[in-house]
């Protein structure tokens, strides 16, 4: 109902699309998820890059507004998962590409559901086949607040990675460098050791999610 947000997020087509939308929230939503991961893909080799999403452009033929999760069921996703091992293709996720003046497009696969709609990006849609990621529930407490969403998102990963690695979870840190007054990307140590992991992480309200991909999953897709 804002327009003057919409003016600031996306492109006269992707407003048009919202406002003839049955759901426009989930489809606003959607575009935003799309960008904001492309910005994160795009940050990590253009530090110099500004977020303008106005200026982005996402092609990506978005999902029915009949959502497979009921409300009733929103526990489940605290569970859902992306591994190798446990693999689950992506039937309900939309792959698209975010377009960018002047850069490379980036990859995108875009899922959305009643409670949340989440995406991962990258400059190589074989890195989106072969990354592994989760999407997890905070968990609240009694005074209806809820703990440090980036430590829980770092715990989870940890969690994730000591699984994946065959590792003890003690031997995983992963820590964020200042640069300046700017927090850069997170990076992945293991037994102190700057690892060869490419990493996200992200939190909005009460859920969190993360995303990987290693170097020889990487080389596997080549």
């Amino acid at each position: 109902m804002d327009s003057r947000f919409l003016k600031k997020t996306l492109t006269d087509d992707e407003i048009e699309i919202v406002n003839l939308s049955r759901n426009p929230d989930t489809v606003l939503w959607s575009f935003w998820a799309c960008k904001e991961a492309a910005y994160k893909v795009i940050k990590k080799s253009h530090h110099e890059d500004s977020f303008i999403p106005r200026r982005w452009s996402v092609n990506i033929r978005l999902q029915s507004t009949k959502h497979p999760v009921p409300s009733e069921a929103e526990s489940d996703v605290r569970l859902r998962s992306n591994m190798r091992q446990y693999h689950q293709p992506y039937t309900d996720y939309q792959k698209g590409q975010v377009i960018i003046p002047g850069r490379e497009a980036v990859s995108v696969c875009l899922s959305s559901h009643l409670s949340y709609v989440h995406c991962i990006a990258s400059n190589s849609l074989s890195a989106l086949d072969s990354s592994i990621w989760g999407i997890n529930i905070l968990p609240g407490r009694k005074d209806g607040q809820n703990d440090n969403p980036s430590s829980l998102a770092r715990k989870c990963l940890a969690r994730r990675l000591a699984i994946f690695l065959r590792l003890s979870q003690s031997d995983i840190k992963i820590r964020r460098i200042k640069n300046g007054t700017e927090l850069q990307p997170p990076i992945v140590y293991i037994g102190g050791m700057r690892a060869d992991i490419d990493l996200s992480l992200s939190h909005d309200g009460r859920f969190i999610s993360y995303a990987f991909i290693t170097e020889r999953e990487s080389e596997k897709q080549q």
